[in-house]
Protein backbone atom coordinates (compact mmCIF):
# COMPACT_ATOMS: atom_id res chain seq x y z
CA UNK A 1 0.00 0.00 0.00
CA UNK A 2 1.20 3.63 -0.90
CA UNK A 3 0.89 7.02 -0.04
CA UNK A 4 -1.54 9.12 -1.72
CA UNK A 5 0.27 11.93 -0.88
CA UNK A 6 -0.68 14.50 -4.29
CA UNK A 7 -4.02 13.15 -5.89
CA UNK A 8 -6.03 16.20 -5.02
CA UNK A 9 -5.18 17.58 -8.33
CA UNK A 10 -7.69 18.14 -10.65
CA UNK A 11 -6.80 18.01 -15.05
CA UNK A 12 -7.97 21.58 -15.17
CA UNK A 13 -5.97 22.48 -12.28
CA UNK A 14 -2.57 20.80 -13.47
CA UNK A 15 -3.64 22.19 -17.08
CA UNK A 16 -3.31 25.98 -15.68
CA UNK A 17 -0.30 25.58 -13.26
CA UNK A 18 1.62 24.06 -16.29
CA UNK A 19 0.20 26.91 -18.25
CA UNK A 20 1.79 29.72 -16.01
CA UNK A 21 4.97 27.11 -14.46
CA UNK A 22 6.13 25.44 -17.99
CA UNK A 23 9.53 24.41 -18.36
CA UNK A 24 12.49 24.22 -19.07
CA UNK A 25 13.69 27.49 -18.97
CA UNK A 26 15.32 29.88 -21.76
CA UNK A 27 18.75 29.29 -20.90
CA UNK A 28 21.94 31.01 -22.43
CA UNK A 29 25.74 30.36 -23.11
CA UNK A 30 26.71 31.41 -19.68
CA UNK A 31 24.37 29.37 -17.49
CA UNK A 32 24.97 26.11 -19.50
CA UNK A 33 28.70 26.20 -19.60
CA UNK A 34 28.49 26.69 -15.61
CA UNK A 35 25.63 24.21 -15.78
CA UNK A 36 27.97 21.50 -17.27
CA UNK A 37 30.81 22.67 -14.80
CA UNK A 38 29.18 22.07 -12.59
CA UNK A 39 28.10 18.39 -13.16
CA UNK A 40 31.55 17.72 -14.73
CA UNK A 41 32.98 18.63 -10.46
CA UNK A 42 30.29 16.63 -8.97
CA UNK A 43 30.97 13.72 -11.17
CA UNK A 44 34.73 13.97 -10.67
CA UNK A 45 33.97 14.29 -6.66
CA UNK A 46 32.26 11.20 -6.75
CA UNK A 47 35.04 8.91 -8.54
CA UNK A 48 37.21 9.83 -6.29
CA UNK A 49 35.08 9.10 -3.35
CA UNK A 50 34.42 5.95 -4.61
CA UNK A 51 38.03 4.96 -5.38
CA UNK A 52 39.19 2.61 -4.09
CA UNK A 53 36.62 1.27 -2.17
CA UNK A 54 34.03 0.46 -4.69
CA UNK A 55 36.16 0.66 -7.71
CA UNK A 56 32.63 -0.30 -9.89
CA UNK A 57 30.95 3.05 -8.91
CA UNK A 58 34.38 4.98 -9.10
CA UNK A 59 34.04 3.90 -13.09
CA UNK A 60 30.69 4.77 -13.64
CA UNK A 61 31.15 8.38 -11.81
CA UNK A 62 34.38 8.71 -14.30
CA UNK A 63 33.29 7.95 -17.25
CA UNK A 64 29.88 10.31 -16.53
CA UNK A 65 32.96 12.67 -16.14
CA UNK A 66 34.44 12.05 -19.13
CA UNK A 67 31.40 12.45 -21.25
CA UNK A 68 30.75 15.61 -19.38
CA UNK A 69 34.18 17.01 -19.84
CA UNK A 70 34.22 16.50 -23.45
CA UNK A 71 30.69 18.19 -23.82
CA UNK A 72 32.50 21.55 -22.32
CA UNK A 73 35.28 21.46 -24.09
CA UNK A 74 33.83 21.55 -26.94
CA UNK A 75 31.12 23.72 -26.14
CA UNK A 76 32.58 26.62 -27.78
CA UNK A 77 33.98 25.68 -31.57
CA UNK A 78 36.18 28.77 -31.08
CA UNK A 79 38.90 26.56 -28.25
CA UNK A 80 41.41 24.94 -29.64
CA UNK A 81 43.66 24.53 -26.82
CA UNK A 82 43.39 24.55 -23.40
CA UNK A 83 44.59 28.14 -22.75
CA UNK A 84 41.42 28.67 -24.76
CA UNK A 85 39.42 26.76 -22.83
CA UNK A 86 40.64 28.56 -18.98
CA UNK A 87 39.81 32.06 -20.66
CA UNK A 88 36.62 30.68 -21.63
CA UNK A 89 36.32 29.69 -17.95
CA UNK A 90 37.68 32.48 -16.19
CA UNK A 91 35.19 34.73 -18.84
CA UNK A 92 31.58 33.13 -17.78
CA UNK A 93 32.73 32.87 -14.21
CA UNK A 94 33.23 36.62 -14.26
CA UNK A 95 30.38 37.43 -16.09
CA UNK A 96 27.56 35.03 -14.13
CA UNK A 97 24.85 37.08 -11.69
CA UNK A 98 22.27 35.93 -9.70
CA UNK A 99 20.13 35.06 -13.21
CA UNK A 100 22.26 33.37 -14.12
CA UNK A 101 23.21 30.49 -11.59
CA UNK A 102 19.18 30.69 -10.67
CA UNK A 103 19.17 28.99 -14.11
CA UNK A 104 22.11 26.75 -13.63
CA UNK A 105 19.86 25.62 -10.59
CA UNK A 106 16.57 24.79 -12.21
CA UNK A 107 18.77 23.25 -15.25
CA UNK A 108 20.89 20.73 -12.06
CA UNK A 109 17.02 20.24 -10.55
CA UNK A 110 16.18 18.75 -13.97
CA UNK A 111 19.28 16.21 -14.23
CA UNK A 112 18.38 15.35 -10.50
CA UNK A 113 15.10 14.36 -11.55
CA UNK A 114 16.55 12.17 -14.48
CA UNK A 115 19.23 10.68 -12.15
CA UNK A 116 16.26 9.76 -9.15
CA UNK A 117 14.00 8.09 -12.21
CA UNK A 118 17.18 6.24 -13.77
CA UNK A 119 18.31 5.18 -10.24
CA UNK A 120 15.31 3.36 -9.84
CA UNK A 121 14.38 2.75 -12.86
CA UNK A 122 11.32 4.66 -13.90
CA UNK A 123 10.34 4.78 -17.04
CA UNK A 124 8.18 8.29 -16.63
CA UNK A 125 10.11 11.42 -17.37
CA UNK A 126 9.95 12.83 -13.99
CA UNK A 127 11.16 16.35 -16.32
CA UNK A 128 7.99 16.38 -18.30
CA UNK A 129 5.44 18.75 -16.32
CA UNK A 130 2.58 17.31 -18.30
CA UNK A 131 3.11 13.77 -16.34
CA UNK A 132 1.79 15.90 -13.47
CA UNK A 133 -1.98 14.38 -14.78
CA UNK A 134 -1.04 10.94 -13.57
CA UNK A 135 -1.39 12.31 -10.01
CA UNK A 136 -5.21 13.05 -11.20
CA UNK A 137 -5.18 9.39 -12.40
CA UNK A 138 -4.25 8.21 -9.30
CA UNK A 139 -7.67 8.96 -8.25
CA UNK A 140 -9.36 6.68 -10.79
CA UNK A 141 -9.80 2.98 -10.26
CA UNK A 142 -8.22 1.92 -13.61
CA UNK A 143 -5.09 3.55 -15.23
CA UNK A 144 -6.14 5.62 -18.07
CA UNK A 145 -3.13 5.20 -21.31
CA UNK A 146 -2.41 7.23 -24.06
CA UNK A 147 -3.57 3.86 -25.97
CA UNK A 148 -6.84 1.86 -25.92
CA UNK A 149 -4.76 -0.52 -28.24
CA UNK A 150 -2.25 -1.37 -26.07
CA UNK A 151 -0.71 -4.82 -25.50
CA UNK A 152 -1.22 -6.63 -22.36
CA UNK A 153 2.29 -6.79 -21.59
CA UNK A 154 2.58 -2.50 -22.61
CA UNK A 155 -0.10 -2.11 -20.02
CA UNK A 156 1.80 -4.71 -17.35
CA UNK A 157 5.35 -2.15 -17.74
CA UNK A 158 3.11 1.02 -17.53
CA UNK A 159 1.07 -0.16 -14.37
CA UNK A 160 4.35 -1.63 -12.86
CA UNK A 161 6.26 2.30 -13.42
CA UNK A 162 2.94 3.94 -12.46
CA UNK A 163 3.22 2.16 -9.08
CA UNK A 164 7.23 2.92 -8.67
CA UNK A 165 5.55 6.73 -9.35
CA UNK A 166 3.19 6.21 -6.20
CA UNK A 167 5.99 4.10 -4.30
CA UNK A 168 8.68 5.14 -1.66
CA UNK A 169 11.71 2.92 -0.93
CA UNK A 170 12.09 1.60 -4.39
CA UNK A 171 14.59 -0.49 -5.38
CA UNK A 172 17.98 1.42 -5.99
CA UNK A 173 19.00 -0.59 -9.46
CA UNK A 174 21.68 2.26 -10.63
CA UNK A 175 23.18 3.71 -7.13
CA UNK A 176 25.85 5.66 -9.15
CA UNK A 177 22.98 7.77 -10.55
CA UNK A 178 21.44 7.67 -7.25
CA UNK A 179 24.67 8.83 -5.62
CA UNK A 180 24.77 11.97 -8.28
CA UNK A 181 20.90 12.83 -7.81
CA UNK A 182 22.54 13.19 -3.94
CA UNK A 183 25.50 15.13 -4.97
CA UNK A 184 23.47 17.64 -7.48
CA UNK A 185 21.36 18.51 -4.68
CA UNK A 186 24.68 19.42 -2.47
CA UNK A 187 25.73 21.34 -5.11
CA UNK A 188 22.49 23.36 -5.53
CA UNK A 189 22.64 24.18 -2.08
CA UNK A 190 25.98 25.63 -2.62
CA UNK A 191 24.66 27.35 -5.41
CA UNK A 192 21.53 28.82 -3.12
CA UNK A 193 24.16 29.51 -0.43
CA UNK A 194 26.68 31.74 -2.39
CA UNK A 195 24.75 33.60 -5.28
CA UNK A 196 20.97 33.33 -4.72
CA UNK A 197 20.50 33.92 -1.26
CA UNK A 198 23.17 36.37 0.03
CA UNK A 199 21.59 39.22 -2.58
CA UNK A 200 18.45 39.97 -3.20
CA UNK A 201 19.74 42.44 -6.60
CA UNK A 202 18.09 40.96 -9.10
CA UNK A 203 14.82 39.58 -7.57
CA UNK A 204 12.00 40.68 -9.52
CA UNK A 205 9.67 41.38 -6.87
CA UNK A 206 11.39 43.11 -4.29
CA UNK A 207 8.61 43.23 -1.74
CA UNK A 208 8.65 39.51 -2.17
CA UNK A 209 12.32 38.89 -1.81
CA UNK A 210 12.42 37.78 1.52
CA UNK A 211 9.58 35.10 1.24
CA UNK A 212 10.94 33.87 -2.29
CA UNK A 213 14.54 33.47 -0.66
CA UNK A 214 12.61 31.76 2.66
CA UNK A 215 10.88 29.52 0.61
CA UNK A 216 13.54 28.19 -1.87
CA UNK A 217 15.44 27.69 1.12
CA UNK A 218 12.95 25.24 2.74
CA UNK A 219 11.71 23.72 -0.16
CA UNK A 220 15.21 22.93 -1.35
CA UNK A 221 16.15 21.45 1.79
CA UNK A 222 12.80 19.48 1.24
CA UNK A 223 13.98 17.99 -1.35
CA UNK A 224 17.14 17.07 0.10
CA UNK A 225 15.35 14.98 2.75
CA UNK A 226 12.83 13.55 -0.03
CA UNK A 227 15.64 12.20 -1.60
CA UNK A 228 17.81 11.19 0.71
CA UNK A 229 15.13 9.03 2.28
CA UNK A 230 14.47 7.24 -1.19
CA UNK A 231 11.08 8.83 -1.39
CA UNK A 232 7.79 8.89 -3.85
CA UNK A 233 8.96 10.15 -7.14
CA UNK A 234 5.48 11.61 -7.76
CA UNK A 235 6.11 13.85 -4.43
CA UNK A 236 9.66 14.72 -5.83
CA UNK A 237 7.83 15.60 -8.87
CA UNK A 238 5.52 17.76 -7.58
CA UNK A 239 8.11 19.65 -5.21
CA UNK A 240 10.51 20.12 -8.41
CA UNK A 241 8.07 21.64 -10.45
CA UNK A 242 5.45 23.49 -8.63
CA UNK A 243 7.44 24.83 -5.45
CA UNK A 244 10.70 25.19 -6.32
CA UNK A 245 11.21 26.23 -10.01
CA UNK A 246 8.23 28.56 -9.75
CA UNK A 247 9.79 30.25 -6.99
CA UNK A 248 13.03 30.49 -9.44
CA UNK A 249 11.01 31.77 -12.13
CA UNK A 250 9.27 34.40 -10.59
CA UNK A 251 12.41 35.53 -7.92
CA UNK A 252 14.91 35.84 -10.67
CA UNK A 253 12.98 36.74 -13.71
CA UNK A 254 13.67 33.31 -15.50
CA UNK A 255 11.71 33.07 -18.55
CA UNK A 256 10.46 29.48 -20.39
CA UNK A 257 10.93 29.06 -23.75
CA UNK A 258 8.50 28.31 -26.56
CA UNK A 259 8.96 25.41 -28.96
CA UNK A 260 8.47 25.20 -32.52
CA UNK A 261 4.82 25.36 -32.41
CA UNK A 262 4.16 28.12 -30.50
CA UNK A 263 3.68 25.95 -27.16
CA UNK A 264 5.54 25.90 -23.86
CA UNK A 265 7.82 23.79 -23.98
CA UNK A 266 7.65 21.31 -21.22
Amino acid sequence: MFTIALSFFSFSMVDQISNVFAHSFSTDDVSYFLGLDKRTKVELELAEKNYPSNITLSMDHTDNAARLVYDIYYVDEDIVDDNDFIKRYNKEIASSNSTTYALVAADLLDEVLRNYADAIVLDIDLTNMSNLVLLDNNKKENLTTSSSASSESDSSSINVNYTKFFSKNNPIFNYADYETAKALLVEIKDIFQKHLKPSNSNVTNQSAAADVISKLEKDLEKLSQVINNNDIPAEVMELVHLQIHPSLQTGFGLQTKMDMNGQMDM
